[in-house]
């Protein structure tokens, strides 16, 4: 009797490591990596959950970025670096700001600075503008059409 009991005890332990095991496994499948790529010929920032290539931010403006010096590639590959950096803490850093020139911005902030991802288009409220953000990044859907920054 005593052999069967704990032939279950045993069992069910290894059943219960086994299944907090597949729990963080599941968990961690379903993080999202960030990349830069193209749709069609316009640079996006990607998210790659499950297999699935999901655009979160299609950089469409050619001279958006002349004042920081940055081509829309450049842009789109350092942003999705800063997405992916940012996933460990949750995205808690991804922020509103305003720029030097007076614009709100959605920024990350790293290290007592604010790096800038991108202005807010005009007319946009702001805090809609980093929910929209934040709501794609943490959660990328298939169904969403990307954030166009013009």
């Amino acid at each position: 009797m005593k052999i069967l009991s704990l032939t279950y005890i045993f069992t069910a332990t290894v059943i219960g490591f086994l299944n907090l095991s597949i729990g963080n496994l599941s968990a961690k499948a379903q993080t999202s990596n960030f990349f830069c790529g193209k749709i069609g010929t316009i640079p996006a920032t990607i998210a790659n959950k499950q297999g699935n290539n999901i655009p979160i931010i299609l950089w469409s403006a050619n001279n958006y970025f002349a004042q920081s010096g940055e081509d829309t590639l450049t842009r789109c590959t350092r942003v999705s670096g800063i997405l992916s950096a940012q996933q460990g803490n949750g995205y808690k850093n991804i922020a509103v700001s305003i720029s030097k020139h007076g614009k709100p911005i959605i920024c990350a902030a790293i290290g007592g600075s604010c790096r800038l991802l991108y202005q807010v288009p005009d007319g946009q409220n702001t805090t809609k503008a980093q929910q929209e953000l934040l709501r794609r990044v943490m959660n990328p859907e298939l169904n969403l059409p990307p954030i166009t920054i013009y």
